[in-house]
């Protein structure tokens, strides 16, 4: 198999790996893309952003409120 952040993933086509990557892991070697986009504009004086790795997305979240979207 193929380490990745510790954990061992088998040979083959891995769909989604706990960190939101998607792999290709052979004998040589392990290939992986993100599954995920990066916001680059939100009102950064109100908002922050909170990965989500339930949804591997990013969610842009009022300050004062981390339960609101902006």
């Amino acid at each position: 198999g193929c380490m990745l952040n510790g954990k061992l993933y088998p040979f083959g086509h891995i769909e989604r790996t706990e960190d939101c990557y998607r792999c290709s892991c052979s004998q040589t070697e392990m290939s992986c893309c993100s599954l995920f986009g990066f916001i680059r504009s939100y009102d950064r004086k109100k908002c922050v952003i909170l990965f989500n790795k339930k949804t591997c997305k990013f969610d842009v979240m009022e300050k004062n409120d981390r339960s609101k979207h902006c």
